[in-house]
C-alpha cells in the first residue's frame, strides 16, 4: 500500500474516531484547551502574535483559545490560503472582526486586515502521535508554511491542537511532514521538541 493510500485510510478512520470522541466529550473541552494554550504560550516570553484557526465541523472548539489569548494581550490572527501549493498568509483577527469564506469551508479575515507574521501557529489535526507528527487534511499548507519559515530562518513554534483521544500509535510521515513542537489537548500539554522563541 502506498503512503498516500495509507494516509487516506487513516484520515477516514480518524474522522470516524473523532465523531465518537465528540459524542462523549465534555461541553467544556474548548475552555479546558484554552486554559492549557494560554498556560503554555505564557512560558514563551518573547511571543507576541499567535495564529489560531476557527473550528470546522466537529473539530475541538478553538474560539475560547483565541479569545483567551486576546484577553491575555496577544495579537491573534488567522491563516489565509493565498494560492494552492503555497505557504499560508496570516491576517490579524479578533472575535467580531469580519470574515469571509475560504477554501475547504474555512473562514479567514477579509482583505485589508493587517498582515501578520505569527510567532506561534496553532495547527489543526485529525490525529497525532507521540513523536509530534500530525495527520492533517492532506493539503500540506501548514507543512509548507513551517518548511518555508525554517528555510528563511524565521523562528516559529508549532502547536498541534485537538482532542486527547485523537492520539494514534504512529502517523506515517513523508519527507515534507513537519514535526510539531508541542501537542495541546483538553487534557494535557505534551512537549515534543525543545523549541524556544
Amino acid at each position: 500500500m502506498s503512503l498516500a493510500e495509507n494516509k487516506r485510510l487513516l484520515r477516514r478512520a480518524a474522522l470516524k474516531k473523532r465523531t465518537e470522541i465528540v459524542s462523549k466529550a465534555s461541553s467544556e473541552s474548548g475552555d479546558h484547551l484554552a486554559a492549557h494554550i494560554v498556560q503554555l504560550v505564557k512560558t514563551f516570553t518573547k511571543v507576541h502574535t499567535v495564529s489560531g484557526f476557527l473550528s470546522i465541523g466537529n473539530e475541538i472548539e478553538t474560539l475560547p483559545s483565541l479569545n483567551a489569548l486576546a484577553d491575555a494581550g496577544y495579537q491573534t490572527c488567522l491563516p489565509v490560503v493565498l494560492k494552492k501549493e503555497c505557504p499560508l498568509g496570516f491576517r490579524a483577527w479578533t472575535d467580531g472582526d469580519p470574515l469571509e469564506r475560504g477554501p475547504l469551508k474555512t473562514l479567514h479575515p477579509i482583505p485589508g486586515a493587517p498582515d501578520i507574521i505569527p510567532d506561534i501557529l496553532l495547527v489543526p489535526l485529525l490525529a497525532y502521535d507521540r513523536r509530534g507528527y500530525r495527520l492533517g487534511w492532506g493539503g500540506g499548507f501548514y507543512d509548507r508554511t513551517l518548511g518555508a519559515y525554517q528555510t528563511e530562518g524565521r523562528p516559529v513554534i508549532a502547536i498541534g491542537i485537538g482532542y486527547d483521544d485523537q492520539k494514534i500509535d504512529q502517523v506515517p510521515p513523508d519527507a515534507f511532514d513537519m514535526v510539531m513542537d508541542w501537542i495541546v489537548t483538553e487534557k494535557k500539554i505534551i512537549q515534543i521538541t525543545k523549541a524556544k522563541f
